[in-house]
């Protein structure tokens, strides 16, 4: 952000060490314990873990191996901890960090700043609640006019093992699920040679959305296998927290829900504030993709898009 007179800058700084001090208060009252990322990650261990992180976007380094400045802080922790797990650990983590990317014009570099938390080694709902919980409290600290969109991963990755198709297909329909591009879905649809019913799922997919019930409801009316019950099972769980605390209000269960960083395997959530079209908050529970560092570690974390927020706080 650029700025005309220094004292402007330096209010806007204040204003942004007022809000980390908030955020951070929030995740130690929790019990989270602060952890620092490292800055520099292997190139060919970052795309063998997501292949949904796109290349060029990746700041690199040339030395001994090609490396990268670091495009995803949980992938960075992961990468440092899951090789070192010790029977029965459970930890409570946040951080407070930069993700960097190129521009799209490739002149420049962009600096992301982040706040996130990872609780690993509890595979409970109760870790799942504690999460989503968390997630709540920091939002409500700040306004009481924001969403949370709540979704589950085995339902979309147990249609797409239906489908059984390639996985260059499986990255298209998943960002055409990411950008909710109902007319280009339709076109992919009807691309596929697949059975009718499967089609029909396909379809109907972004209309999978609404309170519980009526998410529940409509699911019934198409295909299911047992993944995709499981992901509405998920719902169903975590929903017992939301009416326990009076958030129904806030909340929009997702069964089309996917994440740019396609690494969720369970309960998934995305957060908005109403005066920002933009996405603030996204996270879930990535137990598999620890598998990718040595092991299978019960993982479900959540990050904060700490500049979306100052500008969504800032209107």
């Amino acid at each position: 952000m650029k700025f005309l007179r220094i004292q402007d800058e330096l209010n806007f700084e204040k204003k942004r060490y007022e809000l980390t001090k908030e955020i951070e208060s929030s995740f130690v009252d929790a019990g989270f314990i602060q952890i620092k990322p490292d800055i520099f990650e292997e190139y060919d261990e970052i795309t063998k873990v997501d292949k949904n992180i796109s290349t060029k976007s990746m700041v690199k380094v040339i030395s001994n191996k090609v490396m990268v400045l670091r495009p995803d802080i949980t992938i960075s922790l992961m990468k440092n901890l899951i090789p070192r797990w010790e029977d029965d650990l459970s930890l409570k983590l946040f951080y407070h960090s930069t993700v960097y990317k190129n521009k799209k014009d490739n002149d420049g570099i962009i600096q992301c700043r982040q706040f996130g938390c990872e609780y690993l080694g509890e595979p409970s709902i109760e870790a799942d609640r504690e999460v989503v919980n968390l997630a709540f409290n920091i939002f409500r600290k700040f306004t009481d006019k924001f969403l949370l969109e709540i979704g589950s991963g085995n339902y979309i990755d147990g249609f797409v093992e239906e489908l059984n198709i390639s996985e260059e297909k499986e990255r298209e329909f998943k960002k055409l699920l990411y950008r909710k591009n109902k007319p280009e879905l339709e076109v992919f649809a009807n691309s596929l040679d697949i059975r009718p019913e499967l089609k029909e799922v396909m379809l109907n997919l972004l209309t999978i959305r609404g309170t519980l019930e009526e998410v529940t409801e409509k699911a019934k009316k198409y295909f299911t296998n047992d993944r995709m019950k499981k992901g509405i099972q998920q719902l169903n769980t975590i929903s017992t927290l939301i009416s326990k605390e009076d958030l129904d209000k806030y909340t929009l269960f997702d069964l089309s829900m996917v994440s740019k960083l396609d690494y969720y395997d369970g309960i998934m959530m995305k957060g908005y504030f109403g005066n920002l079209y933009k996405e603030i908050l996204s996270g879930g529970r990535y137990d598999q993709m620890t598998e990718s560092f040595g092991r299978r570690v019960p993982a479900i974390g959540f990050t904060i898009y700490f500049d979306a927020l100052m500008e969504a706080i800032n209107r």
